[in-house]
């Protein structure tokens, strides 16, 4: 592996090979293995334009391509919105990124580009800045990397607020030179007391870090802040740090309410210290007392823990103390041996978050497409949509979009409108129901003479004719039964499929035979199809006697309509109509083949003569 480093190392100019370095020192800090940091080289490559993914992918395993991949990917994820978008930029992070590796590494390059920031124009730097702040701060807290959690706070607000951050690091640093002697000798007081206990160990003095003095500064003046010096003192076990803690409040005085148990209870991403404040010739110094594998696990979090847990299973302590990142994945289920070596299971499997070229997020369902996207954004804009940019790269709006994504919506003013057929490609309801709205509204006209050729088309299919069927006394009817005035709505509605026209041809037809039987010409043959109100009498159900009927109130089933059966629970069963919008959500187990019977008709005073009639001939 290291020969193939060096056979890439060898493009590089002395500059970039200055910043691979400092690359593979914060890799080789984080822990992490060769195969990470050959991916680390490879993708600095890349950016260089010293190579392409094509190039990788035909000459590397395909887990390396896999990575630089997704590092390429979350390079596309836009800071542009700040504080506005932060959770949903999260959310797309953890989304696209399902190796803590990667995580690791992505920080690793945030912390060598924020080294080199010098070299970055303005924009670049305020750009770098806030995905900082809104992301791989946050991020690295979380993960325990405090090391590097205050390397980035620092720069980043040194990049955003210069004036601010020198005017705090001048007196910090005046305050730390003051008080340099009396730390001096509050750490040689606290290796005293480590000796008298037989302790062996190491005390370091610190200055609490920029950002985090200005964060407090809302609420306190620097005189106020307690651990703007600490001193921390690195013990064997978890026994001799609170021996020492006793010892040191025996010799010095504490200060109330400052005393913090961190070690009994860990902070949520598994810190664990003992933080008390003492007062030391008239100051307030903070001191922290942890062991070796606590103080790594501060500096470098869950990485610290990877080397020596990699070929075990057992659980300990510290498993628990990373319930945490096993929830943040939700993959609670599996070892610390698999959580380190695979993230593999996405956490938002169910949806995606792509972005607008301006960084805003969108949450669409998975296997959505450009045309879903457009309706997310505005109805308008789905309603002019003629093509989209998908990374940079046009695609058919019909596309599957994936975790990361840029979409840009391409629009024409002139263009007509949405298709139909989009109804059948968008996945979410949104966009349908946009569409629909759509045709609703702008497409009036051609509504309204579908709708009439739909429901001329339905009567005819029931073997009526439409000049006997939809006369005006019929159509008020039917106007005044769905509460409307106006034909023209009516028939519009019918178009856009919002009323039914073969359910309206049935209502048709059964007030066209009522009105024959007041006028007394239901004149009925053997096999007259009878439209009047249905009754369990004409239902046969396949391989049953006996059994109750009821008629479906939703579709309406009329003599001679194709049929089905639905075995309920409790109302024995239920007639539908084929066609019915229902049927489409049964279980097939619980559906039964029905049908009508035939009807006899019978013998009117008209039909006694007619026969009679015939016989005399």
């Amino acid at each position: 592996m290291k020969e193939e480093i060096k056979k890439i190392e060898h493009k590089f100019d002395a500059h970039q090979q200055k910043i691979v370095d400092e690359l593979l020192k914060i890799l080789d800090d984080m822990q992490l293995g060769d195969d990470n940091k050959l991916e680390g080289v490879l993708y600095f490559s890349l950016k260089l334009n010293k190579t392409s993914l094509q190039d990788i992918k035909n000459e590397y395993p395909e887990n390396i391509y896999s990575t630089i991949e997704i590092l390429d990917k979350l390079d596309n994820i836009n800071f542009s919105q700040q504080n506005e978008e932060a959770e949903n930029l999260r959310k797309m992070f953890f989304a696209i990124t399902k190796d803590i590796r990667i995580i690791m590494l992505k920080i690793a390059f945030i912390v060598t580009n924020l080294r080199f920031s010098d070299e970055l124009n303005e924009a670049d730097k305020k750009a770098l800045a806030r995905s900082i702040f809104t992301l791989y701060a946050p991020l690295s807290a979380r993960l325990g990397l405090s090391g590097y959690k205050t390397e980035l706070e620092n720069g980043a607000f040194q990049i955003e607020n210069p004036e601010k951050y020198n005017e705090i690091q001048t007196e910090v640093d005046m305050r730390f030179h003051k008080r340099q002697p009396i730390v001096e000798r509050l750490k040689t007081l606290v290796e005293n007391c480590m000796q008298d206990l037989g302790i062996k160990g190491k005390v370091y003095g610190r200055k609490k870090h920029i950002y985090s003095i200005y964060k407090k500064l809302n609420d306190h003046n620097l005189d106020n802040i307690y651990d703007l010096i600490a001193v921390r003192a690195i013990v064997s076990t978890v026994p001799e740090c609170y021996a020492l803690l006793g010892r040191l409040h025996s010799v010095v005085e504490p200060i109330a309410n400052r005393f913090k148990d961190y070690i009994a209870i860990p902070k949520p991403n598994g810190y664990q210290s003992l933080h008390t404040t003492v007062k030391f010739e008239g100051f307030p110094v903070e001191i922290q007392i942890r062991t070796e594998e606590m103080h790594k696990y501060a500096e470098y979090g869950v990485a610290a823990h990877w080397l020596y847990k990699e070929k075990r299973s057992k659980q300990d302590n510290l498993d628990i103390r990373l319930a945490w990142l096993r929830q943040m994945m939700e993959n609670e289920n599996v070892s610390i041996d698999e959580l380190a070596n695979s993230l593999s299971q996405d956490i938002y499997n169910s949806e995606i978050f792509v972005q607008t070229p301006k960084g805003k997020v969108i949450y669409l369902p998975n296997g959505s497409t450009p045309l879903d996207f457009a309706y997310a954004i505005h109805s308008e804009i789905g309603n002019k949509c003629v093509g989209a940019k998908v990374n940079g790269k046009m695609v058919s709006t019909y596309s599957t979009l994936n975790n990361g994504d840029v979409v840009e919506i391409i629009t024409n003013p002139n263009s007509k409108g949405p298709s139909r057929d989009w109804l059948k490609i968008c996945k979410t309801s949104e966009a349908r129901s946009k569409i629909n709205s759509f045709f609703k509204k702008n497409m009036k006209e051609e509504n309204i003479k579908l709708g009439k050729t739909m429901l001329e088309n339905a009567i005819r299919e029931k073997g009526y004719s439409v000049s006997k069927l939809l006369v005006k006394k019929n159509l008020d009817e039917i106007l005044k039964y769905y509460n409307m005035n106006d034909p023209d709505e009516f028939y519009a509605n019918i178009g856009t499929n919002a009323i039914s026209a073969k359910l309206i041809a049935n209502k048709l037809a059964q007030a066209y035979q009522k009105q024959i039987q007041k006028e007394d010409l239901n004149i009925k043959q053997e096999n007259t199809i009878s439209l009047s109100t249905p009754t369990d009498k004409q239902i046969g159900i396949k391989g049953l006697n006996n059994i109750l009927i009821k008629f479906a109130g939703c579709c309406k089933p009329m003599y001679g309509d194709d049929i089905i059966g639905f075995i309920s629970a409790g109302r024995g069963i239920v007639i539908h109509r084929k066609v019915c919008p229902n049927v489409s959500y049964f279980r097939a187990s619980r559906i039964i083949e029905a049908y009508w019977k035939p009807i006899v008709a019978k013998e009117t005073k008209k039909t006694k003569k007619a026969t009679k009639n015939e016989k005399t001939q």
